[in-house]
């Protein structure tokens, strides 16, 4: 929520930020780094699969609201997001003004 890109960074691992770069539009729309505020988020634990823990991640903003599928394994004793699935995304309903 904070917008602390380096902390996202140190906990993603490259393949999980792979995953999350195809969920991007194309150039020009909105990246990483110029994604909307975020509100608040909501998260929802799915439990274990494997070696990995499963969470259902909702991030609000003004723009709407997108919900990410992550997974969560230890590497070398750190927590790390390991995977990223688009679930979905829904855009804010427009605002009607008068």
């Amino acid at each position: 929520m904070s917008g602390n890109f380096a902390q996202i960074m140190a906990d993603i691992t490259p393949e999980a930020l792979a995953q999350l770069m195809q969920h991007m539009p194309p150039s020009g729309q909105m990246s990483l780094t110029s994604m909307p505020a975020i509100n608040r988020y909501d998260i929802e634990a799915l439990g274990p699969a494997g070696e990995a823990h499963v969470y259902n991640v909702t991030f609000h903003s003004e723009m709407g609201k997108a919900t990410l599928g992550s997974e969560w394994k230890q590497i070398l004793g750190q927590w790390k997001i390991s995977g990223v699935t688009l679930m979905s995304l829904e855009p804010a309903p427009p605002v009607v003004e008068g």
